[in-house]
């Protein structure tokens, strides 16, 4: 049975600055503090491409809390291009496409390493950014800074123009939410999927959007998943520190929580060869650049691809 929590960072600081109660950067300090690890990757905000960058760091002091990340990240790629460059132990967050990738490359090496799995709905592809900003009528050019959730739960994208305007999209009932559930932009791997909770991770994080915390948590809860006897020992180590607070949870109340993404998961594998048709046909230049050509047209799109995911999943066997 894989031990469940809930919780939270004991540093009101990281867990208002983090996704959600800021476990994840926790984990990652004490790491550092106890020289588990020697390595962890941060991520530098890229104002030219509106993207985060990777790079590798050896102190926690260095680490920057950016919050989710929602666009492509090709961090195997970049792990297995920088193995030369981590020394000693390592960390870092990965998508459950990416864990056993990640962990075969370091095993390879003998690098010892932990890893933290995010729970995923899906990736989105730098477009969906860009048709964001389209549809708020801002120029890309005119872009300073983005950060996608932190400071406060659930939060939403933070946008900061190079003359200080800001702007602020809700992660939930807005434009982005549209865009994010739309499917127009997500990775083509996305519709393979059956990994919701990050399995192959040694600790799984995710967001409680369970009706009693959505209603009234304004800073920011974990849900945390032990996969490993590895995570198992540096959670509850770390509950005993005070690094975090941890409280019991059950474990039908975490998978409640992501009970929509895993049912639509379910049907990716259930309806294999309509989802293919339905990939094809939402990657295709002339679909795409018909369906956002107007807002109607998008609006349509989306009520339209929510109906379908609707009648999948009161399909599932």
């Amino acid at each position: 049975m894989i031990d469940s929590y809930i919780g939270y960072s004991c540093n009101p600081d990281i867990r208002y600055k983090a996704t959600s109660g800021g476990i994840g950067t926790s984990i990652i300090k004490y790491l550092f503090d106890k020289g588990i690890i020697n390595t962890t990757i941060t991520f530098d905000y890229d104002k030219s491409t509106l993207q985060y960058v990777p790079r590798l760091i050896y102190k926690y002091e260095d680490y920057k809390i950016t919050g989710s990340i929602y666009h492509e990240v090709k961090l195997i790629n970049y792990i297995r291009d920088n193995i030369e460059h981590i020394k000693g132990g390592f960390a870092c967050f990965v998508l459950p496409c990416q864990a056993r990738a990640i962990r075969s490359i370091l095993n390879r090496h003998g690098i010892n390493c932990i890893l933290i799995g995010l729970t995923c709905s899906s990736q989105q592809d730098i477009e969906a950014t860009y048709y964001l900003l389209k549809r708020l009528n801002i120029n890309k050019k005119d872009v300073e800074y983005i950060q996608y959730r932190g400071n406060g739960w659930p939060s939403g994208i933070q946008i900061i123009l190079k003359d200080n305007t800001q702007k602020f999209i809700p992660n939930n009932n807005s434009i982005w939410t549209q865009i994010f559930h739309s499917r127009l932009f997500i990775q083509n791997r996305c519709f393979k999927c059956q990994d919701t909770l990050n399995v192959n991770s040694d600790i799984s994080l995710a967001d409680p959007w369970l009706k009693s915390y959505i209603e009234n948590e304004k800073t920011g809860l974990s849900l945390v998943s032990l996969n490993t006897e590895v995570g198992d020992k540096i959670l509850k180590d770390m509950r005993n520190h005070d690094y975090i607070i941890l409280n019991e949870i059950n474990q039908k109340e975490l998978t409640i929580s992501q009970l929509t993404t895993i049912k639509r998961k379910k049907t990716y594998r259930e309806k294999k060869n309509i989802i293919d048709y339905i990939n094809k046909l939402y990657i295709s230049d002339f679909y795409r650049k018909i369906i956002l050509s107007s807002p109607k047209l998008f609006n349509f799109h989306c009520k339209m691809n929510a109906k379908l995911e609707r009648l999948f999943i009161k399909s599932l066997h």
